[in-house]
């Protein structure tokens, strides 16, 4: 399949596939990465080093045609938010979901693992339709989730293991695409909502620190003090204590320590990867 023209459609996230598609001898007509930004800092630094046509809008029918005409057989999408239109004469069409599907349809599938869905993380390459996430299998493979796993941990081990997932895939792509597995009925995980990213303290030390892994360096929100603020990381002991739940014990130049119901969260301020910011 080398020297196969393929449009990429991605983030960041899973840029891992780009080098992929490069050793394998695929050529590249044009990268699709929807904004310039901090999350699409890998994908313009890959275009930019290889002189690969860059897109930053939206994809439109016409422009998917005109791939086509210019000889694209393949469209690749990996962690990219926006609908493709995928023309009726395109050959192949791959996306890449982070759960095993058919289970996790949607968009933040990653949190959701993480609080309550463990045994269904993995890594799914199927074919891209009209309908997200909702293509026939094409091949894919469990990730075990450590008891102590967070957000960022998962994404690392994604990066790490889609390439390997994606080479397999590619060394017989015409094989994997006709002996391709309908999903069944699964389920779809809808966006997490703020208050399901948001600490309740209310809830037990642990709860807490699940709640912290979940989102990792996405933040999660949490009032203190009266003031919303955005948390990537803490740390706790649990003790008995008559404070209330929420109240500032200790504040210095370093850290922010606040009482749960059992114990305490140690939280480092800015320039210490913990506490963002309050507002």
């Amino acid at each position: 399949m080398g020297n196969m023209k393929i449009a990429y459609f991605g983030y960041d996230p899973l840029s891992c596939c780009l080098e992929v598609f490069l050793k394998k001898g695929y050529q590249f007509a044009a990268i699709y990465c929807g904004e310039s930004g901090p999350f699409t800092e890998k994908i313009i630094a890959f275009a930019t080093k290889h002189q690969i046509k860059l897109c930053f809008d939206k994809p439109t029918p016409k422009q998917m045609r005109d791939l086509i005409t210019q000889g694209v057989e393949l469209f690749f999408s990996a962690e990219y938010p926006w609908k493709i239109p995928i023309p009726s004469e395109l050959k192949y069409a791959i996306n890449v979901h982070p759960t095993l599907l058919p289970e996790g349809r949607g968009m933040t599938p990653l949190p959701h693992l993480i609080l309550n869905q463990s045994k269904h993380a993995g890594i799914t390459l199927h074919k891209l339709t009209q309908s997200f996430d909702s293509g026939d299998i094409l091949i894919q493979q469990g990730i075990a989730i450590d008891p102590e796993e967070s957000f960022d941990t998962l994404s690392a081990k994604i990066f790490q293991q889609t390439p390997k997932l994606l080479a397999t895939l590619l060394e017989d792509l015409q094989g994997f695409y006709l002996s391709s597995q309908k999903q069944g009925e699964g389920s779809y995980w809808p966006a997490i909502t703020q208050a399901q990213q948001t600490l309740d303290w209310q809830q037990h030390t642990a709860q807490l620190l699940l709640r912290l892994r979940a989102f990792g360096s996405l933040g999660t929100y949490a009032n203190i003090d009266g003031k919303a603020c955005v948390i990537t990381s803490a740390q706790a002991k649990q003790y008995q204590h008559n404070y209330r739940a929420g109240e500032v014990l200790e504040e210095n130049q370093d850290y922010l320590t606040i009482a749960t119901i059992d114990g305490e969260l140690c939280i480092p301020k800015t320039g210490k990867a913990g506490l963002l910011f309050c507002v």
